[in-house]
């Protein structure tokens, strides 16, 4: 039992002090960004990282301050106390508590992914299939897209898959639409796949359950969803859709009834609510009366989504992984002492 004493200690005190501790400081940052900003802004890489960063953060941190404990010359040094063992197990402990907690997330999540499953893909023969396959490639905007019309999808369009997601079209829902609209939507999963938005609403939704406060970030974490699609919306237009058609393709999926649900799980064309619904719509309506349909009509490339926030997250996790491994003892090691000091 004395292995069990140090790895619950470091849990506890990492779940339910510095989680909570930083996920208020976020909380207040987004509250702050909320008043500040427009609608469609709380949809930015900066306001993902304040979402994701008080969980993320410390988790980096401490599995690689584990694994650098569970060393067997580091870990001998860890046991001030007689173990009644050759070595020290508390480190392996606390790795294999963390790993079974992320494990059973991964599962859980890749569950979800198998009940979002598209559905049966019409063969390339198919007159639909054959149909979006040309004019995926007649259009170089489009070009590249991994896209399939399945038979009965859950919902009209969306994303489907991990590592190498794929757009997926309802049949229904290709067949009932016209070019302009197929293409409009498809635009819009591609600004989904640029911006690798399947992988970041997986992380965000680990993020969220393992933190005890996640529950204080839930609504801001629908908002930057929500926000994602009207910039999504956006960056089609910049991308060359048609504002009107878009507009039409998303009032169309949303009375979509072809299908019998609607993962909510999904990134897809359709909203999550009907006030959302209709803040894309209006944005894209004056869109198509204003000077940005002008830009859109060129078909010139927009560019990359920015990486600041992104970059920075990604530079402060590395930073966080590498700190336990230089120098001498680093905080966890100093805090396994006082643990083992108290027995």
């Amino acid at each position: 039992m004395l292995e069990l004493i140090f790895p619950l200690s470091a849990l506890l005190i990492t779940f339910f002090g510095i989680i909570p501790l930083l996920t208020l400081l976020s909380a207040r940052l987004l509250a702050r960004r909320r008043r500040a900003g427009r609608w469609i802004d709380f949809g930015s890489d900066s306001t993902f990282t304040l979402l994701v960063a008080p969980t993320l953060l410390p988790l980096g941190w401490l599995v690689s301050a584990a694994l650098h404990q569970s060393e067997p010359s580091r870990a001998l040094r860890a046991c001030l106390i007689d173990h009644e063992a050759t070595s020290c197990l508390d480190a392996i402990v606390l790795l294999g508590l963390l790993g079974s907690i992320l494990g059973l997330l991964l599962l859980r999540h890749g569950w979800r992914e198998r009940s979002a499953e598209t559905g049966t893909a019409l063969a390339l023969s198919e007159p639909l299939a054959a149909r979006i396959r040309r004019l995926v490639e007649a259009d170089a905007r489009l070009a590249g897209l991994r896209v399939v019309v399945v038979r009965r999808g859950p919902a009209p369009v969306f994303l489907h898959g991990l590592l190498r997601p794929r757009i997926a079209l309802d049949a229904c829902f290709a067949r009932d639409s016209d070019d302009a609209i197929l293409r409009a939507a498809l635009l819009h999963e591609r600004a989904h796949l640029r911006a690798r938005d399947t992988m970041r609403l997986l992380l965000a939704g680990i993020c969220r359950e393992l933190n005890p406060l996640g529950h204080l970030l839930v609504a801001d974490f629908e908002r930057w969803r929500r926000a994602r699609e009207a910039r999504c919306d956006s960056e089609a237009i910049h991308m060359g859709g048609e504002p009107l058609a878009l507009a039409e393709g998303i009032l169309r999926a949303a009375r979509f009834r072809c299908s019998e649900w609607i993962s909510p799980d999904l990134l897809g064309l359709v909203g999550h609510d009907a006030l959302t619904l209709r803040l894309r719509v209006a944005l894209l309506t004056r869109s198509a009366r204003g000077s940005q349909i002008e830009r859109a009509a060129s078909g010139t490339e927009p560019g990359r989504p920015r990486l600041g926030a992104q970059l920075l997250l990604g530079l402060a996790l590395l930073g966080l992984i590498v700190l336990p491994h230089l120098g001498g003892p680093g905080v966890l090691e100093h805090f396994h002492f006082a643990v083992e000091d108290l027995l």
